[in-house]
């Protein structure tokens, strides 16, 4: 299943959005950012595709953001593009 991660320069900030979307009632989790990404804290949060349009606005004006990438899996394999 493919799916968007939102990367953050502050672990800090990624765990502050992460509790607040499961707050807001989104299915999300934090992730280790894949190295392929290369940015970032080293921690993202991961969301479904489905969410990313509506979290879009929101998640790329909180402080020490970097980006959006999406997640594709294929053949045990994860594919990294910016999203």
């Amino acid at each position: 299943m493919d799916c968007v991660i939102a990367v953050y320069r502050s672990r800090n900030v990624a765990l502050r959005v992460y509790s607040r979307l499961e707050q807001l009632g989104y299915t999300c989790s934090v992730i280790s950012t894949p190295r392929s990404a290369n940015v970032g804290c080293g921690l993202s949060v991961k969301i479904s595709v489905a969410d990313f349009e509506n979290l879009r606005g929101k998640l790329s004006s909180i402080e020490s953001f970097v980006g959006f990438f999406r997640l594709m899996y294929t053949n045990g394999k994860t594919l990294v593009t910016r999203a």
